[in-house]
């Protein structure tokens, strides 16, 4: 039984299986006091961050940091979110790698702390450099080798199913080149 990994807000918690009545089980949840706005913005900073690829955690931080005024330390983020200290240092990396928080120095402190990266067009252009386009374009090559494939010798109904895509594909072309011109 590993105690330090319990999570005592469950009602039975599955690590160690102390019930409910226990002390540790009377430990609110993270956030539990957390006013219901800032509850709803950090559902929509996890939600935002599903749809892009990336785990909940990087949501929930990007969430926290996006309601803070202060900058925050990675304590700051385990405290009030529940994380793990490697979940969060985790999902810092991710987010200080695509750009959407950055370093802030705070005066005698030797702890790190993150703010909010406030201009959208840069964060916009990171993200889709370091997620959007990359698959797009990836998702073309394996369109284009699939449709010549099943040109070459596929079946007819497959064939014609490929070349609606490419005239969807077609079609699409003006946003993807807009989507490209706003990450440069």
């Amino acid at each position: 039984m590993n105690k330090a990994a319990c999570i005592p807000y469950k009602k039975n918690c599955n690590n160690c299986n102390m019930p409910s009545s226990s002390p540790a089980a009377a430990t609110p949840p993270p956030l539990s006091d957390a006013p219901p706005l800032d509850l709803e913005v950090i559902a929509f900073w996890v939600q935002v961050a599903t749809l892009l690829g990336f785990p909940r955690s990087v949501g929930e931080i990007y969430g926290l940091v996006f309601l803070s005024e202060q900058p925050l330390s990675a304590d700051d983020i385990v405290e009030k979110l529940g994380l793990s200290r490697s979940g969060a240092g985790q999902g810092l990396k991710v987010l200080l790698d695509i750009g959407a928080i950055r370093p802030a120095h705070q005066l005698a402190s030797r702890k790190d702390f993150y703010q909010l990266q406030t201009d959208l067009g840069i964060l916009v252009k990171l993200l889709l450099n370091a997620r959007v386009l990359p698959q797009l374009e990836e998702l073309g090559r394996r369109r284009a080798a699939l449709a010549a494939t099943v040109a070459e010798s596929g079946p007819d109904h497959l064939a014609r199913r490929f070349e609606k895509l490419d005239r969807w594909r077609e079609k699409a072309e003006p946003i993807l080149a807009l989507a490209k011109g706003l990450a440069n």
